[in-house]
């Protein structure tokens, strides 16, 4: 496994490093189109400009994302059972440290990770996706989040994301400069300076197209194969790809209609997105990849995925290093996993949901009253009317029993 991270943080260098290129030549293009001759200046400008909001991100990222997500934190007291699936997913991950738990009060079903590194990481899921799947589909979610933060993935998609909105950034603000005439005095005053200028527009300007879009494209591929490698390794942690294909079938089947529950400029680390044909690879695909690894019989590996993967998009997976695949493999699960159709109807009886949500309300100042039938209701702590509230199924007084 430590191989498979290193030539995952190899891979990431050299993507790094062609965004920050696209970064320097965005800047140079469109400072010589500004001022010709500026073009130096321009590539220190660029990258001021993503270092700094690379720094931002790095330190403060987590906690913004959260914030705009309106995420409330999770502790082991508050929803112990959901707690304790992150657990054992930590453990069977070797991720060797505890993420922070949040929840996001949602209906889309979706979840996340962020943090630069283990030490600092978080995953929040929303109210949709506990409401929606079973245990073992939730556990499998959790893992592929998990996958993502062993994996350093949060990091480095944090710089290309930054990088490529900095590129984005610069074109348009180059693009508005012109529009609103900041150009005309350049191009008159220099028609003089002979092809030499004439050429270094023409770079300019096609850079200033090309280079967002370039740097989207390698986003979006870095993306792709992520999901990939973390699909795989929810497989050989859960021990079970069907749990995290029918979780990947729930999840993409709710997306229609529903607000995602974080900007836009964060959807590519959701498990699922919005634009799957942009920053996720197609979900019929990953789903496929899953079960025809499941339908392998008796034991997973990494060797075994990229078998499952060659059959189902015939070509390999190269973001599997030789070492991955020379892992032995680990036993797959005996008990048997319902179909998608009678896990959308099954009655989970974990509570997940309402105990999430409870401790959501708690730490917003509610009190949470039990009914014997069951049933909760929640109010301010300050409510003038609390000693004579009745339960809304049984009719039984909540409070003087």
């Amino acid at each position: 496994m430590f191989e498979l991270v290193r030539r995952n943080r190899n891979r990431s260098f050299w993507l790094v490093t062609v965004m920050g290129l696209l970064l320097a030549a965005t800047g140079f293009g469109a400072f010589e189109l500004m001022a010709p001759g500026a073009g130096g200046i321009g590539i220190g400008v660029a990258l001021c400009l993503g270092v700094g909001m690379f720094l931002v991100s790095f330190y403060a990222g987590n906690s913004v994302l959260l914030a705009a997500a309106g995420a409330h934190e999770l502790n082991r007291d508050a929803a112990p059972q959901l707690y304790n699936i992150v657990e054992e997913m930590v453990i069977a991950s070797g991720l060797g440290q505890m993420p922070k738990l949040y929840l996001i009060e949602s209906n889309a079903a979706n979840a996340f990770a962020t943090g630069r590194n283990p030490e600092v990481a978080a995953v929040a899921v929303t109210e949709g996706l506990l409401n929606l799947l079973n245990r073992d589909q939730l556990q499998a979610v959790i893992a592929h989040e998990l996958a993502h933060v062993k994996n350093r993935d949060i990091l480095y998609m944090t710089l290309l994301a930054v990088m490529a909105g900095a590129i984005g950034l610069l074109a348009e603000l180059i693009s508005r400069y012109f529009f609103y005439g900041g150009g005309r005095k350049s191009r008159s005053s220099n028609t003089s300076n002979g092809q030499a200028q004439l050429i270094l527009a023409v770079v300019g300007i096609a850079l200033l197209i090309v280079g967002p879009l370039v740097a989207r494209l390698v986003f979006f591929a870095a993306s792709r194969t992520r999901e990939y490698l973390a699909d795989a390794q929810s497989a050989i942690f859960t021990r079970n790809p069907e749990a995290l294909a029918q979780a990947l079938e729930k999840i993409s089947g709710n997306l229609s209609g529903a607000r995602l529950p974080v900007p836009k400029v964060a959807q590519p680390m959701l498990i699922v997105g919005a634009a799957l044909f942009e920053t996720h690879p197609p979900i019929d695909k990953r789903i496929g990849i899953l079960r025809a690894l499941a339908g392998g019989g008796g034991e997973l590996s990494y060797a075994r995925y990229a078998q499952a993967f060659a059959r189902t998009l015939g070509k390999s997976p190269r973001f599997l290093p030789t070492s991955a695949l020379s892992e032995r493999a680990v036993p797959c699960v005996t008990r048997p996993t319902l179909s998608a159709a009678d896990s959308a109807a099954q009655v989970r009886p974990t509570g997940l949901r309402r105990e999430a949500l409870n401790a959501v309300k708690r730490a917003a100042g509610y009190e949470v009253l039990a009914c014997r039938c069951g049933a909760t209701i929640k109010i301010p702590q300050s409510y003038p009317g609390r000693d004579t509230l009745r339960c809304l199924a049984c009719g039984q007084n909540l409070v003087n029993r």
